[in-house]
């Protein structure tokens, strides 16, 4: 063979494949990455994959892809961390794709428990690497653990997933790529909570979430590890926009700084996941954030066919102009089933502080009187045309707790019920057609909301007529989150409001099933009681109690089956009772997809728990044009 054929034929194959000789398999990589290897910048791609790599299935239609091209998506500011993070999902364990079926493998690919449930094994895969090739072991686990979960410098409590009766988890490392977690009892949260939804690398730096870090990174930065570093440095280090911090995920933000209107993401050459034929993912290069003014700015992009795919902030209201526009801007669009129970919500604060408010509230005949009083038909089509379910149960039909026979449980509207269960629940009609106290002082009930969503606020219109109507006087007032959020949480709110989404698995944050902390606006202080173990908020009613019982049966057992037992008995339990009070749900998210944009799913119950669209593997979306699609 002549030195120009031999040349050709090193530089072809460094270029599209490698083979591994132990496994027999040829390992495909982009083109970017195959110029970078003949240039002597990167090993091969089978030296920089895991041993056992992660594949990513093809699901329905799903094709193979090819590789390059830009993915265009709308961004609204450095707090819209989500719109990065819910396409970069790789955690120690994954979510399935059918909410049905178990956790999967993630960057572990065995894990065993021991036959009581207090430990659990990891066993990562061998030879996963950081995105600047450093090896990654479980001292990345550790130095979470130490340096980061448990400094109270940095996160102010462990994560409740890992305290186990009082006492936080132990790790013992085994060898570089497995590590035992010893909990004080068994641990039903560790699986699903701690490393399905809280075990991936993003958002370390926003929501203190995480499993694992960046030791060999990060360890500079901190004042335990090294005499020059600092909390402020470290802050900065593990802030996620930060494009020195090394990642595990698809693709890395390389091009970030504050007040830009471009942030840009980059594929990630050590990405340890391949395709069914061992092409490494992702197929698309780069991510291209454009920074756009809130909400309407996202739709003005979408409408223009300038994004190649998003479902995040894409408005239902806008879907009929977004078909009008679809043929021009060379997309279509998708209608996901949203796994949120209830789009407009309300709750009755039951701890709220002035207890003649407060006892009526706990009185479950006035709560099914204001359920009564909702209109939902109309609701749905007024507000969601016509495309949302009327419902009051606090979670989907996907959800493994979903209970059929309370889809709609007192949620009829019949004002004449509810007039009379408002008597039932010793309320007075006034002379001036509407009820009073017993004691004829006056009844007006406070509706506060939020200004981020445009449907709750439409709602809440049509909700407080119907109210005025039976005879409660009704308000609403609406303020901006930052102001709204802190007032909730603080007890200060009489009726709250927002939308229930947490619907598929409801125990991985059970916020709307019980008062589970100072976010469960049916009774914060009962929840900030339960959530400090009784050392502030105040103790809850029996009723209340019974259900924090059952949820600490839940969490201390590893049995999937009787998880979903006692599951179903919160969920019956909350939606009898009205706890959280649900109007019109399961409203679909729309998602505008280009029409070369490949391997998106018509169906998929989309939630933020699951980092939709995290569970369908973003990382191989890919464009029919491939690398022509700048």
């Amino acid at each position: 063979m002549s030195l120009k054929r031999l040349f050709m034929f090193i530089l072809m194959t460094l270029l599209f494949s490698s083979v591994v000789s132990a496994q027999d398999t040829v390992y495909t990589e982009a083109p970017m990455l195959a110029e970078r290897v003949a240039a002597g910048e990167l090993p091969p791609v089978e030296e920089r994959l895991p041993a056992n790599p992660g594949v990513v299935s093809l699901v329905e239609d799903d094709t193979i892809g090819v590789y390059g091209g830009v993915w265009h998506r709308a961004w609204r500011g450095v707090n819209d961390f989500h719109a990065f993070g819910r396409i970069v999902y790789d955690p120690v364990l994954r979510w399935p794709r059918n909410p049905s079926d178990p956790v999967q493998p993630g960057l572990a690919d065995e894990w065993s428990w021991n036959d009581d449930g207090t430990a659990l094994t990891l066993h990562f895969r061998e030879g996963l690497r950081w995105s600047d090739g450093v090896l990654f072991t479980v001292d990345d686990v550790i130095f979470w653990w130490e340096a980061i979960e448990t400094d109270t410098n940095i996160t102010s409590a462990i994560h409740g997933e890992w305290m186990v009766g009082g006492e936080p988890m132990q790790l013992e490392k085994i060898d570089d790529n497995t590590i035992t977690l010893r909990f004080a009892a068994p641990n039903g949260l560790a699986e699903t909570v701690g490393l399905a939804f809280h075990g991936s690398q993003w958002p370390l730096g926003f929501e203190r979430f995480g499993f694992y870090a960046p030791k060999h990174y990060l360890e500079q930065f901190h004042p335990a590890y090294s005499s020059t570093g600092s909390y402020e440095a470290f802050e900065a280090a593990a802030f996620d926009y930060n494009v020195d911090r090394p990642v595990m995920t698809a693709w890395k933000i390389t091009q970030y700084e504050e007040g830009t209107t471009l942030m840009v993401a980059e594929r990630n050459p050590y990405y340890y996941r391949v395709d069914e034929a061992g092409n490494q993912l992702p197929y698309i290069d780069e991510v291209y954030f454009h920074l756009v003014d809130g909400v309407p700015g996202v739709n003005a992009m979408g409408i223009a066919g300038d994004l190649s795919m998003q479902a995040r902030a894409i408005s239902l209201t806008q879907f009929p102009v977004y078909q009008e526009n679809a043929e021009a801007g060379d997309y279509h669009m998708l209608l996901w089933p949203q796994a949120t129970a209830s789009n407009a919500t309300l709750w009755f604060n039951q701890s709220y502080g002035d207890p003649q408010y407060r006892e009526l509230f706990q009185n479950l005949s006035f709560r099914r009187a204001m359920s009564h009083a909702i209109d939902r038909d109309t609701l749905n089509q007024l507000v969601f045309l016509g495309q949302g379910v009327p419902r009051t149960e606090t979670v989907v039909p996907d959800s493994p707790c979903y209970v059929p026979e309370i889809e709609n449980i007192h949620g009829e509207y019949d004002p004449e019920l509810a007039r009379q269960l408002l008597e039932e629940a010793g309320l007075v009609m006034g002379a001036d057609g509407f009820y009073t106290f017993a004691d004829g002082s006056e009844l007006l009930l406070v509706v506060e909301s939020s200004d981020t969503e445009a449907t709750i606020a439409d709602s809440l219109e049509l909700i407080s007529q119907w109210w005025n109507e039976v005879g409660v006087r009704t308000e609403v007032e609406t303020m901006t989150r930052d102001v709204y959020w802190p007032r909730a949480g603080a007890n200060e709110v009489m009726v709250a409001t927002w939308t229930t989404d947490r619907g598929l698995v409801p125990m991985v944050d059970p916020i709307y099933q019980f008062p589970f902390d100072e976010r469960s606006w049916m009774a914060p202080a009962f929840g900030t009681w339960y959530k400090t173990g009784g050392a502030s908020g105040e103790e809850p009613t029996a009723e209340f109690r019974a259900v924090m019982d059952l949820y600490n049966e839940y969490k201390l057992t590893i049995d999937p089956a009787q998880q979903t037992s006692i599951c179903q008995q919160i969920v019956r339990t909350s939606t009898e009772n009205l706890w959280t009070l649900g109007t019109v749900g399961l409203v679909p998210n729309p998602v505008v997809v280009r029409n070369n944009f490949m391997n998106v799913s018509p169906n998929h119950t989309a939630d933020w728990i699951i980092m939709t669209p995290g569970t369908m593997d973003p990382a191989h979306f890919y464009f029919t044009d491939g690398d022509a699609n700048q």
